[in-house]
């Protein structure tokens, strides 16, 4: 077969990396966090922007969140706080500044239920069960998700959750992978169309407020542009395109990621492309936001494809 799949061991968790043989494309996946770590192309040059863990974990919320997994919200949630049937929860895990950022899971150890090779892809599962340990969100779910390198500079990514809490949960969704192209970020062109920019305030809480911009309909040089703000992306047309001359990435929501938050960190080294269930905030705008029933299975799904002319 023209796939292998490979794992080693890091500090306290393990890396699963899934290759074709014959061009030595492969993507490392991390069991702390579930994500995206490196993917390769022609096994030389990484287009993921990624985290070094060599010495284990490291500072990853200071880095950045490089490629984190963002469950159960995204983003800001305001003042880590918010209301459901009728009771006040307060988040307790990450802060920056006064607001919680990027949910509680970014750092879960998952479990490998299994991988997978066939003659034209290659495959892992990861698991992991939240049992409702952070006062502020004490509702338990699973969460599994499904990593696949297919040819042609093809990767996806299914995420699968369930609710195992005997009431409604609020619940959002979303990845924040940098990508990286052989580029400042300055020289990148992007595209992608959109039904409206949510407004955001000076804490980058949305207002309630959607914008029309079309300043991305066509491919256009982000230059000196710092970007930092979330579209509500065309469900007709909902890919996403970075590009430098030959090069470009395309990310297509495959279902249940509606929204597109674009990041560009001061190092301009790389491009973050977030899919997102929902806006920031969601807990408390209700922009997007998923009820999930109790026992509900939800299925959230991306792709990722490298092309170079």
């Amino acid at each position: 077969m023209s796939f292998e799949i490979q794992i080693s061991s890091l500090d306290h968790f393990e890396q699963i990396t899934l290759r074709e043989s014959n061009t030595g494309n492969s993507i490392s996946i991390s069991t702390r966090g579930g994500l995206i770590n490196e993917w390769l192309i022609e096994g030389s040059r990484s287009i993921i922007n990624g985290n070094d863990f060599s010495n284990g974990w490291g500072n990853f919320e200071m880095n950045g969140f490089k490629s984190g997994k963002m469950s159960p919200f995204s983003c800001r949630l305001e003042n880590g706080t918010f209301t459901h049937l009728d009771q006040i929860y307060t988040i307790e895990k990450f802060y920056l500044g006064e607001h919680a950022l990027h949910g509680i899971l970014y750092d879960a150890v998952y479990t490998i239920a299994s991988t997978k090779i066939n003659d034209d892809s290659a495959s892992a599962i990861l698991e992991y069960k939240y049992n409702g340990t952070d006062h502020g969100y004490p509702f338990p779910y699973s969460i599994q998700l499904e990593w696949l390198l297919q040819t042609n500079h093809l990767v996806s990514v299914k995420t699968t959750i369930i609710n195992h809490h005997n009431q409604p949960i609020p619940i959002m969704d979303g990845w924040h992978p940098y990508f990286s192209l052989s580029a400042k970020v300055n020289d990148y062109k992007l595209q992608f169309k959109n039904k409206g920019k949510i407004e955001y305030n000076q804490n980058l809480l949305p207002t309630g407020k959607i914008k029309e911009d079309n300043r991305f309909n066509e491919s256009t040089q982000i230059g000196d542009l710092h970007l930092d703000d979330c579209w509500l992306i065309d469900d007709q047309s909902p890919s996403c395109t970075i590009q430098y001359e030959k090069e470009k990435i395309i990310i297509t929501p495959i279902c249940n990621y509606p929204y597109l938050q674009v990041y560009t960190p001061d190092d301009r080294k790389s491009i973050a492309i977030e899919n997102l269930s929902a806006v920031p905030n969601c807990f408390n705008n209700k922009m997007g936001l998923h009820m999930m029933k109790p026992h509900e299975s939800w299925v959230l799904a991306t792709s990722y494809q490298y092309f170079k002319d």
